[in-house]
């Protein structure tokens, strides 16, 4: 099963191939095999029979299933790990996988963007458990397939050569095209003719098939009127996200929205500075019915920017340019200015030198790490069933998007085989990634959600106050929890008087009766804005803080 759900058991086969007349092999190949079932799901199975030989997908959930168990999708994009194919390191690919998978990650989705990936990728993705939702190596922006003898021969070449890997869980024809025209006809077709063993999907995001593959399991049907896209439009964006369940007009997968930086001039942003609400405590999703049994959706990509840490990127710079806002930096990608401004104490951007530099990056880390907490919780919140980031990794020392550094040695200083780990990768070891997952939102509303697929959770959920200047810890609430198992069945309690449903004590006036600083933050902002951030709890309280919640 995926990782986190028991031993990824395989099998060594070996293969020989004798001439005629000979008892002795002369062709010899030696695997090691994994066995799973896969669904991917698009309709309510909670009754399959209604599914059962119906042609093409359905609009009410997008979700896996592995091995007749509901799991939740959470992970990463993977992106290349190196510019140049020489470099390339075998090891360094497998600890990447480990670092993921000891961040509670279970799922890769391979880049349409990026490489056909190396045989020690495919082979740590099935050792540790990881499924591999796998774009073929198309995407937006004049990366179109051509029906040509030698595209067909790659993508026949790359599913033959891929397709005994269990991590593989379905395939898709490319990044952000639609899965339209060509991707369906020719890519996907190709795909199809090559293996019929797995889910198919028109392009990462899509809302599914029309026609082409069976409703309850999306494995390809041979339907006579050929693989079809929906005509829905995709959700792509960079602005609010997209509606949510139970709005009829949700879609079922989306990618965005992305929260760049700002505020210096690089290769791939003008200069201009922009803040944005720092969204802490986080606007949680409205109080609704969440489980396989109700409308769900798939988010295989969001994020925001950051930057490496000091042991990562000093090693590239002239230690006359160890700041952010140094000439140098305008050839890296995506500032830090916002990031620092929204999160962090008064910084001096400009400065530069050793400290200084250390300082803007550990902020610039923290604030990505807090934004995207923000946006997981809220994601966790609603019936989400695939938390995918972009982007898992960085390609070289830079502005980007991972939670992972540049991780090739050898050949650049400062650069850790497999990749440091970022302040949002330990976020999600400690608790966006976790099964049991707990919550506070900004209006005084606290969540609990259970993704174990192996079993329910009865406890009791705990609230507390921290008061930073005593040391004092005063007890807020405490609710008793009954959850079956997941993924997906959350709870919701009020962290003071009220109810869940007609409204919960504000965080406002609970604070000051626990002796803490009321909350005031500021969700539209176009100035900088001071903060301090304590990480005990991941509470993020306005300045002056004299309490946390844990």
């Amino acid at each position: 099963g995926p990782a986190g759900r028991g031993e990824q058991g395989r099998s060594a086969m070996n293969v020989g191939v004798a001439p005629d007349g000979s008892s002795r092999a002369t062709l010899v190949d030696s695997r090691r095999l994994g066995f799973r079932v896969f669904t991917l799901v698009t309709g309510n199975d909670t009754g399959p029979g209604s599914l059962a030989g119906k042609d093409g997908s359905d609009t009410f959930t997008m979700r896996f299933k592995v091995n007749g168990a509901d799991v939740w999708s959470r992970g990463g994009n993977m992106i290349p790990m190196e510019e140049f194919e020489g470099r390339v390191d075998a090891q360094a690919l497998r600890i990447l996988v480990q670092s993921a998978v000891d961040a509670n990650m279970n799922t890769f989705r391979l880049w349409g963007g990026g490489i056909f990936q190396y045989d020690a990728w495919y082979d740590a993705c099935d050792e540790l458990g990881v499924m591999i939702y796998h774009d073929m190596m198309y995407a937006q922006q004049g990366h179109a397939p051509s029906n040509t003898t030698m595209e067909e021969a790659e993508i026949r070449h790359q599913v033959r050569r891929l397709s005994s890997h269990a991590s593989v869980a379905l395939w898709d024809s490319c990044n952000e095209c639609g899965g339209h025209g060509i991707y369906a006809s020719f890519v996907m077709a190709t795909v199809v003719e090559e293996d019929t063993s797995r889910p198919v999907w028109p392009s990462c995001p899509s809302n599914g098939w029309a026609s082409g593959v069976d409703r309850l399991w999306s494995l390809p049907n041979g339907s006579p009127l050929g693989l079809q896209p929906r005509d829905d439009e995709q959700f792509v964006g960079h602005g609010p996200a997209p509606p949510s369940p139970p709005s009829p007009t949700y879609p079922i997968e989306t990618h965005g929205p992305y929260q760049i930086g700002t505020g210096f001039e690089t290769v791939n942003h003008y200069g201009w500075l922009q803040l944005f609400p720092a969204n802490l405590p986080p606007a949680l999703a409205p109080t609704f019915l969440t489980g396989p049994q109700y409308p769900g959706t798939y988010a295989s990509e969001f994020g925001g920017s950051a930057i490496s840490s000091f042991e990562s990127l000093a090693p590239t710079l002239n230690p006359q340019h160890w700041g952010v806002n140094t000439p140098p930096m305008f050839w890296r990608n995506w500032p830090v200015n916002s990031f620092v401004l929204v999160y962090g104490p008064n910084t001096n951007l400009p400065a530069v030198g050793e400290a200084a530099l250390k300082g803007q990056l550990d902020l610039a880390m923290l604030g990505q790490a807090l934004e995207m907490k923000s946006d997981i919780e809220t994601r966790r919140s609603k019936n989400s069933f695939g938390t995918v980031t972009w982007q898992l990794n960085e390609i070289w020392p830079t502005g980007g998007w991972g939670s992972l550094e540049y991780g090739t040695p050898g050949f650049t200083a400062g650069q850790l085989i497999g990749g440091r780990w970022k302040p949002l990768h330990y976020m999600m070891l400690s608790s966006l990634y976790t099964d049991v997952f707990i919550a506070c939102g900004d209006d005084g509303r606290c969540v609990v959600k259970n993704d174990n697929a192996l079993g329910p959770l009865n406890g009791t959920a705990s609230v507390e106050a921290l008061q930073v200047t005593s040391g004092k810890i005063v007890p807020v609430a405490t609710a008793q929890v009954s959850l079956p198992r997941g993924a997906g069945p959350t709870q919701w309690f009020c962290a003071g008087g009220g109810d869940v449903l007609s409204g919960c004590e504000p965080w406002s006036s609970l604070l000051p009766t626990l002796g803490c600083a009321p909350v005031h933050l500021p969700r539209r902002t176009t100035r900088s804005v001071s903060y301090y951030a304590f990480f005990k709890g991941w509470l993020l309280l306005s300045q002056p803080p004299d309490c946390l919640c844990l």
